[in-house]
């Protein structure tokens, strides 16, 4: 479970500035035209953040795994870290898997979200119950008897640790003017 957290971390640090480019592009479409031809700062509407921007980061944030799913089965942090998802079947997912797959892990946070706003209009509380959410599809793994995550279980995908790579043989005298024995 550490080790799946420790991709998380990695790939949203890459998620994170795939969302600045986002939100770069974005923003000045949001921008009111007064404010825009002044060259002053302005904050753009909630509506625009709400209806625009938030999709526009959802689907970038799928894309990304979608993307590196489908084509090699793993994200960059997946591959520092040895992991690969594949279908049950063992083949690489689909498309349609990637999506379900982002979707299933939405749903503990989601739930938990939607029930503290309802409970409670604290914007912390809300932000940390998503946040409790999240680890909720992880933490799932202890009680899973094949050790998968809720959105492995929904997806019918699971989450392999590759081996490490053979280590090459040390060429003498630091490589230099050695062959190399294949």
């Amino acid at each position: 479970m550490g080790v799946r957290l420790y991709c998380m971390i990695y790939d949203g640090l890459l998620l994170m500035a795939l969302w600045l480019i986002t939100s770069g592009l974005l923003v000045p479409l949001g921008t009111p035209d007064q404010a825009a031809s002044a060259h002053e700062l302005a904050v753009v509407s909630e509506s625009f953040r709400q209806y625009v921007m938030l999709p526009a980061l959802v689907l970038v944030t799928w894309l990304f795994y979608g993307y590196f799913w489908t084509r090699i089965g793993q994200t960059l942090g997946m591959q520092t870290w040895r992991l690969k998802v594949v279908r049950t079947d063992g083949l690489l997912p689909r498309w349609q898997d990637a999506i379900t797959r982002c979707a299933a892990a939405c749903i503990f946070p989601l739930v938990c979200g939607i029930v503290t706003t309802v409970a409670q209009q604290n914007l912390k509380t809300v932000a940390i119950s998503v946040l409790a959410g999240f680890f909720a599809n992880y933490f799932w793994m202890l009680w899973s008897p094949h050790r998968l995550c809720w959105h492995d279980q929904l997806s019918r995908t699971v989450v392999l640790r590759l081996p490490p790579p053979p280590k090459e043989k040390k060429r003498k005298f630091f490589g230099w003017f050695a062959e190399k024995n294949d």
